[in-house]
């Protein structure tokens, strides 16, 4: 006796592609992996996160305090190694996510410094929507 499989198709849905702005459209089949992958987003500069495992030491700095440039913010310890992490811009700490003594995974938000001054991007006025597929019906 011969089992056979039932083949349900299914209509493929072409999906256009388009990787820089104003330029051309490619019509393609997208895989799943693709559809499910995690979007991009861009990181906030603001965020203090861990770069490696590692033990939060000490702090140098209290919640509300105005840090400039260069200043020592806290201790991480990692791979046996104390890191001094400094202060990257002028800001005022806004938020402490750790504790002394905690562990701490890589990439973390440790500390969200708030800058004295607004960040500005080159790139704001590009359309990003000209990347994201859309369904060709």
């Amino acid at each position: 006796m011969k089992k056979t499989k039932k083949i349900t198709e299914e209509k493929d849905v072409m999906e256009t592609l388009q990787i820089f702005p104003n330029a051309r459209r490619y019509k393609t089949n997208l895989t799943k992996k693709y559809k499910n992958r995690k979007q991009w987003k861009r990181p906030d500069l603001q965020e203090i996160h861990s770069m490696i495992p590692g033990v939060v030491t000490s702090f140098s700095v209290e919640l509300g305090s105005h840090v400039n440039k260069g200043d020592e913010i806290m201790i991480y310890e990692a791979m046996k190694m104390q890191n001094i992490i400094r202060a990257p811009f002028d800001g005022t700490i806004e938020k402490i996510f750790v504790k002394p003594g905690e562990k701490v995974p890589k990439g973390v938000v440790m500390i969200y410094l708030k800058s004295d001054v607004e960040f500005v991007y080159e790139d704001v006025d590009v359309d990003l929507s000209a990347i994201v597929p859309d369904p060709v019906v």
